[in-house]
């Protein structure tokens, strides 16, 4: 990629229904309305000596099983 760092972020993360935060299984396509664990995590510095802080969620399909999905992403 040129020595270029890209960051993707996922249209179907999450969705806003009615001001409800809806988090897509990547599976079956369910959603689910809240998760049962969330937490932080740090990643390694960029060049730059920036790191990335992922704010992510666990939750519970009632179809699949359980699945993670990034709530926010900022850095620090």
């Amino acid at each position: 990629m040129n020595g270029k760092f890209f960051i993707q972020y996922p249209l179907n993360m999450v969705t806003k229904n009615g001001g409800k935060c809806m988090a897509k299984c990547p599976k079956c396509g369910g959603e689910v309305a809240n998760p049962r664990k969330t937490w932080k995590m740090a990643g390694r510095p960029d060049r730059t000596g920036k790191r990335t802080e992922l704010k992510i969620g666990l939750y519970d399909c009632p179809k699949c099983g359980a699945f993670r999905k990034v709530l926010e992403k900022r850095k620090i």
